[in-house]
């Protein structure tokens, strides 16, 4: 199992920097979902369930309606949200991912969508009262375009829309790794979200990695 955990990590590395060599940094994401041939294991992310984190944060707050899921892997969070009661919008700029997600949840209700976080379409500026983001912004190489994905976040908020965010944190005590994902300076998102009053920054450890800083994360937009 262990090995089989190095293998796809390797791959996952390999499809990232071979994308980076040829100037287009985010083409691996359809190279691994493609690749994968519908095999979840092959997705290092995949967990095929809602995020707990998500659902814990959603616990303390009685509100619903319209949400966006940013970089929707195999849609479970989508699918944890919409049994919440939340009308959803999941998206990835896989078309292969998203495929998959419809073939997983032929009798969802979420709007299922292939787009770009860079170019997101007009329709969706200003339209929600959430907004998820988990290990996507760590996911985006620097350079540039990871700073126009995350200024891309609070534009889809509706006055008084929150942002969610989770990730790994760099807090300057992070050993040499062969990135992605690359964690997140705090001081970064709260340059990235300046126009957001932020409401709560948390970190937490997971029982696999407890090494790891990780932060959930929330702006509101007023």
């Amino acid at each position: 199992m262990e090995e089989d955990i190095v293998e796809v990590r390797e791959n996952l590395i390999s499809l990232s920097k071979e994308a980076a060599d040829d100037d287009q940094p985010l083409r691996w994401f359809e190279e691994l979902y493609s690749r994968a041939e519908r095999n979840s294991m092959m997705i290092p992310w995949a967990t095929l369930e809602a995020n707990p984190i998500m659902l814990k944060w959603l616990e303390s707050r009685n509100f619903s309606g319209k949400a966006l899921v940013v970089g929707c892997g195999l849609g479970d969070d989508a699918i944890g949200l919409e049994k919440l009661g939340w009308e959803v919008t999941a998206f990835d700029i896989s078309s292969a991912c998203v495929n998959w997600c419809k073939e997983r949840f032929p009798n969802s209700n979420v709007d299922w969508r292939v787009a770009d976080l860079l170019n997101p379409p007009e329709e969706w500026l200003g339209n929600f009262d959430l907004v998820v983001e988990i290990h996507i912004l760590q996911a985006i190489p620097d350079g540039g375009i990871r700073e126009t994905g995350a200024q891309s976040l609070p534009k889809l908020l509706n006055k008084g829309g929150h942002l969610l965010c989770i990730g790994r944190l760099d807090d300057g005590r992070q050993l040499e790794m062969n990135p992605p994902p690359w964690p997140l300076k705090r001081s970064w998102l709260i340059e990235q979200f300046e126009d957001l009053r932020e409401v709560d920054f948390e970190l937490f450890t997971k029982s696999g990695s407890p090494t790891t800083p990780r932060f959930v994360a929330s702006w509101i937009r007023i």
